[in-house]
Parts: C-alpha cells; structure tokens; sequence
C-alpha cells in the first residue's frame, strides 16, 4: 500500500521526468525562453528598486519595458543594420584574405626548412601549419555557410523581450510558488542557500556586464580611430570574450586581429595595440574598482574552472565556468556548515 508520503514524491519525480523529456524534444525553441529568464532575473532588482520608490510593480515592470523596447528599437534599427553591412562586406574580402594569409604561410614554412634546423623539429612545424591553415579554412567556410542561418535563427529571439515582461510581472509568485514544493521545516534553510548564491550570481554578472561593455566600447572607438572598418563587430567581439576571466581578452583579440588582416598588417599591428592598452587599462584600472572579488575563488581555482568548463562543453563551458563554480562553493560551504551544526 503507498501512503501519502510515498505518493506525493512519486508524483513529483514522474512529472520532473515528464518536464525532463518534454524538454528535450522541444529543445530547439528553449533559447527564447531561456534568453527571457536571464533577462528577468537581471532586470527584477531594477523592478524592485522602483518599488522601494514607491511605484506599483506593475508600474516598475511598464518602466522597465519601456528601456527593454528602447534598447530593442535601438539595437534593430541601428546596430543590426551596421552589423550585417559589415558582415556582408567581410563576406566578400575574406576568401581573397585568407587567400593571402594561405601564401604567407606556404612561404614562411619554405623559409624555416631553410633554416637548418633539425629535420625532425622542420617536419613537426610544417605538419602543425598545415593543420592550421586547414582549419582557418574549414571555419571560414562554416561562418560563410552559417551566416544566413545565424541572423535567421536571431529572429527568433525577439520573443524574448515579451516573455521577459510576463515573467518579470509574476516573479514573486513564480518563487513562492517554487518555495512551496519545498517541506516547510526545510524552506529557510533553502531560501538562505538561494539568497547566498544569488548574491554571488548577482555580483559576478553585473560587474562582469558593465566591464565588458566598457571594454567592447573602448575598443571599437579606438579601432574607429585609427582608421580600421568594422570597429563595431570588433568591439562586439572583445566585449563578449571578455566575459570569460583571464582566457577571454585572448580569445577575443585572435579574430579581432584577424579581421584587421583583410586590410593590410600594419592595420592589424594598430589594432592589436589597441587592443592591448584597452586590456591593460582593464586589468589595472576597471576591473579592480568596479568588481574587486567578485565571486570569492582564488584565482588558481578560476582558471581551473575555465579549463575544466571548456574540456567539458566547449566554449559555453568556459562561459559559464567561474558562476558554476561559484555556485557549487556557496552549495558546498552550506552542506559544511549544516553537517557541522548537527555535531556540535
């Protein structure tokens, strides 16, 4: 015979596997969704201020979808256009560049085999710039094929916004109500855990999102500057990758850089010069006063974080790494505390 106990965790565990598959066949259109979510949980404490001002949350939640169509309008009608008109032009110069870059590395692997080293370490290095050459090209031609369906699949993204506003209108009852499947005894234990990770989370974003864009603004001005095309998409680029501690400024100078490369070296010798005063000012400067410790890891810890994040999944991995780590920290120190407490 089930008692009522057993029924209601084998009720809640059959639906949790229902949700989990119903998930994954419907993976495809998640991204909206998740998108709106990320979106919300970063707007609700700009909702919530205003509420401390004294405006209704359904007034606060107007506000705030007021700056939402704002920023949407603005990135639709101006940022898009120039980002596609400069995709579309590095569409064209591309082929022609790589074409160029290809040649420079056919004649510098000619001249290191005339250098005298040894035959063994000549062979290493030409098989290394082969493999290199082979994949610049082979990611060439998959961010040409890929470039119509990337903006295609963007369209679909517009959704978000509007889910944003429902979610951003019910987000206190969509915490209650994720409370309330927690047992009653356990539910401050569980609300003190989500109020020290959010936290954590909070400090990390908004610190990390106010550093990048002023990082991705700083550079695509001084690109702008000294004469180089597509200081946006640049800009856009190192903004992005410097989400990612330490490893990102790299990782986002590497196609920055060679962008410039269809123009001439000299520009891509400006443009990594840029690009590291940017970094220096951010990494002495910015990051210090406006993050400090953000999520409370030591850097060794971070780094292995990164690297294990992109051994695991890749780029988001990397992306996601330092929050996860984060995360799985603040988790660990409350199981800590909660199994000392019970000895004492």
């Amino acid at each position: 015979m089930i008692n009522s106990k057993n029924f209601k965790w084998i009720f809640m565990g059959t639906c949790l596997l229902l949700g989990i598959l119903l998930l994954v066949k419907v993976r495809t259109i998640l991204g909206p969704f998740f998108l709106a979510f990320a979106l919300a949980y970063l707007l609700n404490p700009l909702v919530e201020g205003l509420e401390r001002y004294g405006i209704s949350r359904n007034r606060s939640v107007a506000l705030v979808s007021s700056l939402i169509i704002a920023v949407l309008a603005t990135t639709i009608f101006i940022i898009v256009p120039i980002i596609y008109n400069e995709l579309s032009k590095l569409a064209v110069v591309l082929p022609n560049t790589m074409q160029l870059i290809t040649e420079r590395i056919e004649g510098f692997r000619e001249q290191f085999k005339a250098t005298g080293l040894p035959s063994r370490v000549v062979l290493v290095l030409d098989q290394h710039l082969g493999q290199g050459e082979v994949i610049m090209a082979d990611r060439l031609n998959l961010f040409l094929v890929n470039l119509p369906n990337t903006f295609s699949t963007i369209t679909l993204y517009i959704l978000s916004p509007v889910i944003t506003l429902y979610l951003l209108a019910d987000w206190k009852r969509l915490g209650d109500g994720f409370f309330r499947v927690i047992p009653q005894r356990r539910r401050m234990e569980w609300r003190r855990l989500w109020q020290d990770i959010n936290h954590v989370i909070r400090q990390f974003v908004h610190g990390n999102l106010v550093v990048a864009v002023i990082v991705g603004i700083l550079v695509g001005v001084g690109v702008k500057l000294v004469g180089m095309e597509y200081a946006l998409l640049i800009g856009l680029i190192c903004g992005f990758f410097d989400l990612i501690p330490y490893f990102g400024p790299l990782i986002g100078a590497i196609p920055s850089v060679l962008l410039t490369l269809t123009k001439s070296s000299a520009m891509a010798l400006k443009v990594a010069l840029v690009i590291l005063i940017v970094q220096q000012l951010e990494g002495n400067i910015i990051s210090p006063k406006l993050m400090g410790d953000s999520v409370g890891l030591h850097p060794i810890w971070i780094v292995f974080s990164i690297l294990a994040g992109g051994e695991i999944a890749g780029f988001w991995g990397m992306f996601l790494a330092v929050p996860l780590a984060a995360i799985i920290r603040v988790v660990f120190s409350h199981i800590y505390f909660k199994l000392v407490s019970s000895k004492i």
